[in-house]
């Protein structure tokens, strides 16, 4: 199961309707942050992991959120070189969706730096990116809440701290 903090302009845009429970998501990764992001025309979902703060961008569209979170997950943890195995199990964990209200300030402004990063790499940069490739740099992005580490290796720490297990 994965639990989706969303914030109310994203639950708003999808109808979801938002239900306190202290009811947490299955995976590796924790629950997930997300918000609306709009970058020119384009109109984006960004999700954020509660405890890697792993950023995973995807298109705003009925067909996509939430429905299909976990494939773009996987093709981020595929990057990120995290074993196969584990990358199905994390996948496999990411249903039924569940929708809560945030509940994190801290993680909210992470969402919101990764937004700003996000926003600039795809159209404000000299080199706009598409969002997978913007996402593919986020990752790498250091982040205050990690002591300046990287979403990156702190997804890859959970993985080898799960694979020990």
């Amino acid at each position: 199961m994965v639990v989706f903090r969303c914030t109310r302009p994203l639950a708003k845009r999808f109808g979801l309707r938002l239900e306190e429970s202290d009811t947490t998501s299955t995976g590796v990764l924790g629950d997930w942050y997300a918000t609306r992001l709009n970058v020119g025309s384009r109109r984006l979902v960004l999700c954020l992991s509660e405890r890697s703060l792993l950023p995973v961008l995807m298109p705003a569209r009925n067909n996509e959120f939430p429905g299909r979170f976990a494939e773009h997950l996987v093709l981020l943890l595929r990057f990120l070189d995290i074993p196969q195995a584990l990358v199905e199990r994390e996948a496999g964990e990411a249903h039924p969706p569940a929708f809560a209200p945030t509940r994190s300030k801290q993680i909210l402004g992470s969402l919101n730096d990764f937004g700003r990063c996000a926003r600039f790499l795809i159209r404000d940069s000299p080199n706009p990116c598409t969002p997978l490739e913007a996402n593919r740099k986020l990752v790498e992005m250091p982040s205050k809440p990690l002591d300046y580490g990287f979403p990156a290796e702190a997804a890859r720490a959970l993985f080898d701290a799960r694979a020990r297990e």
